[in-house]
């Protein structure tokens, strides 16, 4: 009985400390370190070329300086009035419709309609994790097929 109780108890504990790696790594990567794993990805999604990747890896830091940088301030976005949070969310499509046109520049067509259509994925994936919808991994599995 003892040996089953521990058992029970370390099969526990794996699990727990397996659920919360990944998030804890993500956090400890510098804006340099994001913005090139971001955009050695995208090499191997969109097929860069040595230019488009220099450009595209300026912008990944851009946005990667960005992020860090909300993350730091996530306490006073709580306290926002209605209308620092239009503004807020103005800017952040603006920086969005920004991007797109910049990426229109640096990618060809090809590249753009398979950057846009990942871009939607990520969005719907995102839309579905916020809800907690469980067994949405299947789902998309069960669409492809």
């Amino acid at each position: 009985m003892k040996k089953l109780a521990f058992v029970l108890i370390a099969l526990i504990a794996l699990n727990t400390q397996a659920q919360e790696r990944p998030n804890r790594e993500k956090r400890n990567f510098t804006p340099e370190q994001m913005a090139e794993l971001k955009t050695k990805k995208m090499t191997l999604q969109l097929d860069l070329n040595e230019s488009q990747q220099r450009e595209i890896k300026q912008l990944n830091l851009e946005i990667a300086k960005e992020r860090k940088e909300m993350k730091v301030n996530r306490e006073k976005r709580k306290e926002l009035t209605q209308n620092e949070r239009y503004e807020m969310k103005n800017k952040m499509l603006d920086k969005k419709i920004a991007l797109k046109n910049k990426m229109k520049q640096i990618l060809d067509e090809k590249q753009f309609a398979k950057w846009e259509k990942s871009k939607r994925h990520q969005v719907k994936g995102m839309k579905e994790k916020r809800k907690g919808n469980e067994g949405t991994r299947e789902r998309r599995h069960e669409k492809r097929d």
